[in-house]
């Protein structure tokens, strides 16, 4: 745009400085416990005329039997395939005509179903919720398709070499536990999956006292309280539940696991080891501690990598937050004759993270940069419901998200020290890389940690 004088050299070449962070309140949560044992969490949010509902139920992968991974996924999935008499496209159907969306699923800690509704239409549409919470179907014809879907859905991740890196850094980090699979199974244990092992995973879990209603949005607590009753009030209390333990093998020494795609020209790594809990009291400085490491874009990894090397188009580090210690990864994807040399940068910079200094300049930026998104986390009812969610799943105290971003602004540098060197260990690492093993295998022995040899589906080759 013209003006009537030139603007100053400053004004192009240096980005204005961060205003303060604009004020922002959490919601109030009303806390009620149905004669079922089912909590109920309402928080009124009447900016749009919707309601988000969402069932969570506190099992997820991290309860798949031994020997049946992706059970509790596949088990979510079927709850919308069919109930209460209705098929998988009446209940599509029904919903449509309300202006509702249905979603069934599972994660690490938990499973779900959840509805997004007009508010106007509400307690329709929460009829049809109930039947999928409590009277699915589990048809066999249905079971079957899903099978199908799913199998065909692992076969063709095969081809994706991230996809591939992920689980084969699950498979050797938290080998022999729920962690170490798949969340959504393997080729072989969906297709020896049957309608006894969905219903009996469904009746171990699914049930009031494991669970948490959440409804957010435009609606009356009272409102909102009746209509819990009504539709989940008479959900039958079962026994408790029983969760198989998580007790990863710690890792002794630093390991390469080079997974072998013939034609690739690209190296994907992924560097790491055990990571830490959710309820970690450590959580604040650690979250703006691994934003300086890896978490943006102005990142030291990818300063490091990207613009310094160009060895990469982004590198990313992350803590994986779960019931129990879940991962920490650093994840990218190089060229095959720079994978020594981005190994070698990648724990470098973990070790400088450890035992150098933070400057001020990159802590305001990782600080600034979290205060700054979070109130974007829960601007809808479905993200506040998400938030409710961690909450409950997780224990934290009812005022956790009033001073969430208090907590981070409070992170100073010596608290990113305290637990860069708490929780990094660069001489402790799983590295895996999926590439092409005669390209890549030779420039790793200098490292001098051991190799190992793996197809696409983690099975030991010959060396």
């Amino acid at each position: 745009m013209p003006t009537s004088k030139e603007a100053p050299s400053s004004f192009r070449t240096q980005a204005p400085a961060p205003a303060a962070p604009r004020p922002f309140h959490f919601p109030q949560i009303t806390r009620l416990i149905l004669p079922n044992g089912l909590k109920l969490l309402i928080a009124e949010k009447g900016n749009a005329p919707l309601v988000s509902v969402q069932l969570t139920v506190k099992s997820g992968a991290d309860s798949d039997p031994a020997g049946k991974p992706g059970l509790a996924s596949l088990t979510a999935d079927m709850l919308d395939e069919g109930a209460g008499g209705r098929s998988v496209i009446e209940i599509a159907e029904q919903l449509g005509t309300l202006g509702a969306s249905l979603a069934s699923g599972a994660d690490w800690d938990a499973s779900y179903v959840a509805l997004d509704v007009l508010s106007r239409n509400l307690e329709q549409a929460l009829a049809i919720f109930a039947d999928v919470v409590l009277r699915p179907s589990f048809r066999s014809e249905d079971l079957e398709r899903v099978r199908r879907e799913r199998v065909t859905t692992i076969l063709q991740q095969k081809d994706e070499p991230s996809i591939i890196a992920a689980e084969r850094f699950s498979q050797f980090v938290f080998a022999e536990t729920p962690y170490g699979n798949p969340l959504i199974g393997t080729e072989e244990s969906i297709a020896g999956m049957t309608r006894d092992d969905v219903q009996s995973f469904y009746r171990a879990h699914f049930h009031p006292e494991n669970s948490v209603l959440i409804i957010t949005g435009d609606v009356k607590i009272d409102d909102a309280r009746q209509l819990a009753e009504k539709c989940l009030g008479r959900w039958e209390v079962a026994k408790g539940v029983v969760r198989r333990p998580m007790k990863p093998r710690p890792i002794e020494q630093s390991r390469i696991f080079i997974v072998d795609r013939p034609h690739a020209v690209q190296s994907e790594i992924r560097i790491g080891h055990v990571g830490v809990d959710r309820a970690t009291e450590d959580y604040f400085s650690l979250i703006v501690m691994n934003s300086i490491l890896g978490g943006i874009f102005t990142s030291r990894l990818n300063l490091n990598l990207r613009e310094r090397h160009g060895y990469t188009y982004h590198v990313r580090s992350n803590f994986g937050f779960r019931r129990h210690a879940g991962p920490f990864v650093v994840g990218t994807a190089v060229r095959n004759e720079v994978t020594k040399e981005s190994v070698e940068e990648i724990i470098s910079e973990m070790r400088h993270m450890r035992d150098g200094e933070v400057q001020q300049n990159e802590l305001d930026e990782a600080r600034n940069y979290l205060m700054g998104v979070f109130p974007a986390t829960v601007q809808t009812a479905s993200d506040l419901a998400g938030r409710l969610q961690e909450m409950e799943l997780y224990g934290l105290p009812e005022d956790y998200f009033d001073n969430y971003r208090q907590k981070i602004g409070a992170v100073d540098a010596a608290a990113v020290t305290e637990v860069a060197r708490k929780y990094l260990n660069p001489d402790k690492v799983a590295i895996v890389i999926v590439g092409k093993v005669d390209d890549i295998r030779p420039s790793l022995v200098p490292l001098g940690a051991p190799i190992e040899v793996f197809d696409i589906d983690g099975r030991v080759m010959a060396s």
